[in-house]
């Protein structure tokens, strides 16, 4: 009943999200021969989750409203403002946290956490992210 309530375009950029998290489970698997479920939880890394659930909801949209439509006009700016600030705000946040972890190391050496990594997208990041969600909505579209 609920699923039935729920748009189909929605659907597709929800499952192009979790496809994106799932990617990231096989992805360390096959680098590090471990699994690691966290990988589902974290937002950081290829391919971007955000992205990904905002590209296949665009294609699903203009799949089912048509290229020209006014949704599907809202939904492209959207991601387009998505993807840029995913991009943008996390490189900054990475900026920072390298800035802060040099300033703690300067003034306590060896006080930082040893395996810590900075938050960060790289546009490869993003562009994953987009490629799978517009696959994900071409299929299921």
């Amino acid at each position: 009943m609920f699923l039935s309530a729920i748009s189909q375009p929605l659907l597709v950029g929800i499952l192009g999200g979790l496809i994106a998290q799932g990617m990231k489970v096989v992805s360390f698997l096959l680098l590090e021969k471990r699994i690691n479920f966290r990988r589902l939880l974290e937002t950081d890394g290829a391919p971007n989750m955000h992205s990904a659930a905002f590209a296949a909801l665009t294609v699903a949209i203009g799949s089912s409203r048509g290229f020209g439509s006014i949704e599907f006009g809202v939904a492209m700016c959207f991601t387009a403002l998505v993807t840029v600030d995913m991009w943008n705000v996390k490189r900054a946040a990475s900026r920072q946290a390298e800035m802060v972890e040099l300033l703690v190391q300067k003034l306590r050496p060896g006080a930082l956490a040893r395996g810590r990594r900075a938050l960060s997208y790289s546009v490869l990041d993003v562009l994953t992210g987009t490629a799978i969600g517009v696959v994900t909505a071409l299929i299921l579209g």
